[in-house]
């Protein structure tokens, strides 16, 4: 594989993590005040699990971008994250991505945007 397509692949992994991160976030600071209090902190929780999974997949010192979160609901960025993750390889010699670890990714993505919908997310 290319450098560029390296650095393509770990860029888009990269927001994937930011994005999650930034859902996880907003989920927490409104579970407070939401009718299903615990079900929305399971969600936040589920996010941050989600974003751990895709931070460990990234190179030690790759740096994470910047993204652009304005006025985006939880599931938009849950959603955005899952997006990104669609194009990447699912098999990269010499890297720690894999069949496994992407494709449960994806899965687990999957999982929590149908769950924020559920929830009216």
């Amino acid at each position: 594989m290319s450098t560029s397509a390296a650095d393509e692949t770990w860029t888009r992994l990269g927001a994937a993590v930011q994005l999650l991160h930034h859902a996880a976030l907003k989920l927490w600071s409104h579970a407070d005040q939401a009718p299903a209090a615990a079900a929305v902190h399971s969600l936040g929780l589920g996010v941050q699990l989600a974003h751990g999974r895709a931070a460990a997949l990234l190179p030690r010192e790759f740096e994470l971008p910047e993204v652009e979160v304005d006025d985006r609901t939880a599931l938009q960025m849950i959603t955005a994250a899952e997006e990104l993750t669609r194009g990447l390889p699912v098999r990269q010699p010499g890297s720690r991505i894999d069949v496994v670890d992407n494709s449960e990714l994806v899965v687990d993505l999957c999982d929590l945007i149908r769950e924020a919908r559920g929830l009216d997310y």
